[in-house]
């Protein structure tokens, strides 16, 4: 019987390796309940299973295979890399999520391959989305995964744990973005790295889904190994409660009257208040990505862009995280108003973010983007320059054709 008197990294760890308590920074083998991979990395692992002559993987039923980062494929490599990954899936007889289903970490929220006390690994960096629904969720190399999809195994160093306190209240047009904006601004990495993040305090139980899901997406941002979300609505029953003092260490963050926050190129960690970049010319705006690519998010772009235009020297992309979403959206009249104010609107999937497909910015042009991470070359050209902010400033953004001031920004409660 586990000991519940460890932090919850360390519980779930003891759960899947048959220990009544683990500590941190011991080395300990895991049952894993979840794997996923997407079609970037999906050929290499089809080499290495080929290369080693392996035969088949152990529970086909609990792996998937996601096709959502070369949706409206490019270029005849990328195609052939793409078929290449689709019939390495089929072979090995798991579930398939093809193009147009809309972005893997999504996904496994919606199909609730995340779940409270579960392992699920990853074969992308933003796996720890599922620290939402307190998820222990990680992302992993190519044949690590592999390893677990042969064995449903795999072995983990138990992280320390850091307690993160967020209190007050935030100015209200700031979002859940926002807030790990300025988390990065003021700590950087250097607390967080390889370390398990318990989110406590009432902002962190007052999130949304679609907010907790984003913030818990960017733990990779923070150098975090996991994030956890405190419960809150729509939002599991917290199965483990957060003791902060259980914690190896404890942060506290106040948010009080913390105004929008836009990340300077070429990293998330360059956050500046709003205000700091107010009349900054910006030539392309793309909202999507596993961060911010929500039914919430999506909603508050439309609501701010009903019934006006987008500014005629801003290109707008507006890509829905999934299928579910995109259709969502459709039948809530989204969509309309959207495209109605002069955005494109793509299929579901990662869209612009990760520079495999359009639209790739031009030599010299300033994106402002609501990705989790803006290093240099992200979208496909390291000419260029992107920030980072959250729909709401970046619809702003698109209808004024620069970074407006703080009493200028629209949002609708």
């Amino acid at each position: 019987m586990t000991t519940y008197d460890q932090p919850i990294v360390n519980q779930i760890i003891a759960e899947h390796s048959q220990n009544t308590k683990v500590e941190a920074k011991e080395l300990i083998t895991v049952e894993v309940d979840r794997i996923y991979v997407q079609d970037g990395n999906s050929p290499t692992i089809a080499n290495l299973f080929r290369q080693h002559n392996l035969k088949q993987v152990l529970h086909p039923e609990r792996i998937g295979f996601f096709f959502d980062h070369s949706v409206i494929v490019p270029d005849k490599r990328m195609a052939e890399r793409v078929n290449e990954a689709m019939d390495f899936a089929k072979s090995i007889g798991v579930n398939i999520f093809a193009r147009g289903e809309g972005i893997s970490h999504l996904i496994a929220l919606e199909e609730q391959w995340f779940q409270p006390g579960n392992i699920v690994i990853g074969a992308d960096s933003h796996t720890c989305t599922g620290g939402a629904v307190q998820s222990l969720a990680l992302g992993m190399g190519s044949s690590d995964v592999l390893a677990t999809m042969l064995t449903g195994q795999t072995w983990l160093k138990v992280p320390e744990t850091v307690s993160l306190s967020i209190s007050g209240q935030p100015h209200p047009a700031t979002r859940t973005k926002d807030i790990m904006l300025a988390l990065l601004r003021r700590f950087g990495q250097s607390p967080f790295l390889y370390h398990s993040v318990e989110l406590s305090g009432e902002w962190g139980h007052s999130l949304s889904l679609d907010s907790a899901t984003s913030f818990a997406s960017m733990g990779v941002e923070l150098g975090a190994k996991c994030v956890f979300m405190p419960d809150g609505p729509e939002r599991p029953a917290n199965m483990r409660s957060i003791y902060p003092e259980l914690a190896d260490y404890q942060l506290t963050f106040s948010i009080s009257d913390l105004t929008p926050h836009i990340s300077l190129p070429h990293s998330p960690a360059q956050a500046v208040p709003l205000e700091t970049l107010s009349g900054q010319k910006i030539d392309y705006v793309f909202i999507g990505s596993c961060t911010n690519s929500r039914l919430e998010d999506i909603a508050e772009v439309a609501a701010i862009l009903d019934n006006q235009r987008i500014h005629q020297d801003v290109h707008c992309i507006v890509t829905p995280g999934s299928k579910h979403v995109y259709l969502e959206a459709m039948r809530r009249g989204y969509i309309e108003k959207i495209v109605s104010a002069g955005a494109l609107v793509t299929p579901p999937g990662c869209g612009a973010c990760v520079g495999t497909q359009g639209t790739i910015p031009a030599k010299g042009e300033r994106v402002l983007s609501t990705m989790n991470r803006n290093f240099q070359g992200r979208m496909g050209n390291a000419d260029a320059d992107i920030y980072l902010s959250s729909p709401l400033v970046a619809a702003n953004v698109a209808l004024h054709g620069r970074v407006p001031l703080i009493t200028e920004l629209e949002w609708h409660d």
